[in-house]
Formats: structure tokens, C-alpha cells, sequence
């Protein structure tokens, strides 16, 4: 007996329509109703318009937002008039809110969504990424969101070789809010010991420290390290 087996595609949002997106900041313009009318030349044309009741309160970062299977493709469906940020014919998918019930059509290659893992107990609000279930997104975009607390909006990464136990990079766009991250690519503390590599972001500047302890630096250290910011 022979059965038939379907595979497809992970990351094919033309065939799938059982997955779902999450937003990572809020999606009231880019969230469109679709309708096709007629005009005097008895041509079909396609006109989109901000999808009604959309706002960023009922729109926010962390939605999840479940695909209906609904898809419009550039050269088959007419699109002629566009609103918000779409500007030009896009491959679209509908999309329905589980919490707002509004429903609509979004661009899944937005850098304001993402894939969403629907593999989770039942006992979770599949509506949104909020109360401690942390999203897998598929980085269809420079958005990443977890929980809505982080939005990611650039990524520096360089190398650095300390002078002393210090090193100080220059990175236009840091602030006092950036994260940065430090790995040890060669490794010379010299005799004094280091226990740790330390980063502090400043207006536009990264500074990383060989520390002993707390506090103390060890300016004996010359190591090689790689850095990565993100704002």
C-alpha cells in the first residue's frame, strides 16, 4: 500500500497557513483591509485601506496574530491604491486577532513580525506574548521581540585589542541604554590575574575592562576580544 506524505516548505508562508506571526511594535499602519471594485475602463483594480477600529492600543508589540490562509500576490490580485507604509505590490497574508477580533492583511517580510511557535501548552494566551511566554521568531526582520520587552533596532560587532587593560571603541548610535557583549578571542591577562572582561556604554562609546575584582582593572591585560552592541 502506498501513502501519500505531504511535506513543505518551514519558512514558505505561500503554503503555510497554519502558523502564526508576532508583532514587535505596534501594527495599526501596517494592517490593511483589501477590496476590488471596477473603474470606468471596466478594469478591476484593488484598493487597500488601514484596517477599521486599528489603533496602536488594540494593535500593540507582543500580539500574536494567526494566519487564515488568505494570501494576495502581486500581478494576480489588482493592487492599485495603497495606504500606510505599503507603497507597491507586496505578497500579502491574512491574518485574524485573537483579542481584538479585527482582521486583516499583513506584510510577513515586515521587520514588524515575525514567525510565532504556536507548540505550547494549551493553557497559554495564544493572543499574545505577553505573561512570561517568551516568542521563537523566525528573524524575518532586525525586530526581535521577547516578551515586548526588547526591541532590537541595530547590531554593531568589531574586535579589540586592549591597551593596559582598557579599551575604548567608538560607536556612533550608542547610548547609555545599549547592551553590549564581550567574548575572548586571545586571551592575556598577563600576572595580574583577570577574572573577568567588562563593557559600558556611553554617548557613542563602548569602553571594555579587564577587571581582578570589582572595580579593579588589571592593566596588565593586552587580550584580543570581539564585541557586539545592540540598540
Amino acid at each position: 500500500m502506498s501513502s501519500l506524505i505531504h511535506t513543505e516548505a518551514k519558512g514558505d508562508f505561500a503554503q503555510n497557513n497554519d502558523k502564526s506571526l508576532v508583532s514587535s511594535a505596534a501594527f495599526n499602519n501596517e494592517f490593511y483591509t483589501y477590496t476590488v471594485g471596477t473603474n470606468a475602463s471596466f478594469q478591476k483594480v484593488g484598493t487597500f485601506s488601514l484596517v477599521s477600529g486599528a489603533a496602536a492600543i488594540t494593535c500593540p508589540a507582543g500580539r500574536v496574530l494567526h494566519l487564515n490562509g488568505k494570501k494576495l500576490f502581486p500581478d494576480v490580485n489588482p493592487m492599485n491604491t495603497f495606504v500606510g507604509v505599503l507603497a507597491a505590490k507586496k505578497f500579502l497574508v491574512g491574518v485574524y486577532d485573537p483579542i481584538s477580533f479585527l482582521s486583516g492583511f499583513v506584510d510577513p517580510t515586515s521587520n514588524t513580525f515575525a514567525k510565532f511557535d504556536q507548540n505550547l501548552p494549551n493553557f497559554f494566551d495564544l493572543g499574545t506574548a505577553g505573561s512570561g511566554v517568551v516568542p521563537s521568531l523566525g528573524g524575518d526582520g532586525v525586530d526581535v521581540n521577547v516578551g515586548g520587552a526588547l526591541n532590537v533596532t541595530s547590531r554593531i560587532a568589531g574586535q579589540a585589542t586592549l591597551v593596559a587593560g582598557v579599551a575604548t571603541v567608538t560607536v556612533p548610535g550608542v547610548t547609555t541604554s545599549s547592551l553590549a557583549f564581550v567574548s575572548i578571542v586571545t586571551f592575556t591577562p598577563a600576572a595580574g590575574g583577570t577574572v573577568c572582561h567588562t563593557a559600558v556604554c556611553t554617548a557613542n562609546t563602548v569602553t571594555i575592562r579587564a577587571l581582578v575584582v570589582a572595580g579593579t582593572a588589571n592593566t596588565a591585560d593586552t587580550s584580543v576580544v570581539n564585541y557586539l552592541v545592540v540598540n
